[in-house]
């Protein structure tokens, strides 16, 4: 009796989502002076007090970070603002490699099988063809936002990431020592629950980092979990920790 209900409920969500975003947008036109906070950071101020923080608001900026860096990601420089020293990640990595492999792979296996589906329905065709092309889209969007959100470190703090995937903020005074990461058996094993992987397990890692106290890791879908190591790869190994242990030092000795 209370179906009809469902498509309501569904369309109310959605213009509320709407509504915000579209508050978002207008705000961050009006602030284009505010260097501390780039379009998705503003939409998810925006949307925080009407969603909360969890698993909706997640999954809504993963699904808006999916569109917006596979087709902006294409002309979008790296966020980094005043004190901060940025550290890229993707130059050094296959995920460029894969990237160009899995595209090629979806777009030959999409169009193969669309005709193939098309023979049985038409509609299941198009939905796998939909499917197949937001794979696209996604794993360009990751290559981007990896491209464009790089590992940061301030006097106080340090920012290790994966893209929109996934990251962490580090209180420097919480860390307890950094040491050359030990290679991994392959990609079949596992990650320890309370360590952070921040890279591709196809590449090798470089630095973990051992933490005092366990720090809320974030990823995709609102996605959290806490962790007591990092491990996390950089184009400039050398020069990243070195900077990370002049903080420590720094700290240390006020």
């Amino acid at each position: 009796m209370l179906v009809w209900l469902i498509p309501v409920l569904e369309i109310s969500v959605l213009i509320v989502v709407i509504y915000g975003i579209f508050k978002s947008v207008i705000s961050y036109r009006r602030n284009k002076q505010d260097e501390e906070h780039d379009f998705l950071d503003v939409i998810r101020i925006s949307l925080e007090p009407k969603l909360g923080n969890g698993f909706v608001l997640g999954a809504i900026l993963t699904e808006l970070s999916v569109f917006y860096y596979s087709i902006i990601g294409w002309f979008r420089k790296p966020t980094v603002i005043e004190n901060e020293d940025a550290y890229s990640y993707h130059k050094t990595s296959q995920l460029k490699t894969i990237i160009i492999i899995f595209s090629i792979l979806i777009t030959l296996e999409g169009a193969f099988f669309h005709f193939l589906i098309q023979s049985w329905s038409n509609i299941a065709a198009w939905v796998f063809t939909i499917l197949n092309i937001y794979a696209l889209l996604y794993i360009m969007g990751l290559y981007h936002s990896v491209r464009s959100l790089p590992h940061i470190i301030t006097s106080d703090k340090v920012i290790i990431r994966f893209g929109y995937q996934s990251s962490v903020e580090l209180e420097i005074s919480n860390i307890k020592d950094i040491k050359t990461a030990k290679e991994q058996g392959g990609i079949g094993e596992k990650t320890p629950k309370d360590t952070y992987f921040a890279m591709l397990h196809m590449d090798s890692p470089q630095y973990e980092i051992f933490l005092k106290e366990p720090v809320l890791m974030k990823s995709s879908y609102g996605r959290k979990k806490y962790v007591k190591t990092v491990v996390f790869r950089t184009d400039e190994p050398a020069k990243m920790v070195e900077e990370l242990n002049s903080n420590i030092d720094s700290l240390s000795n006020e």
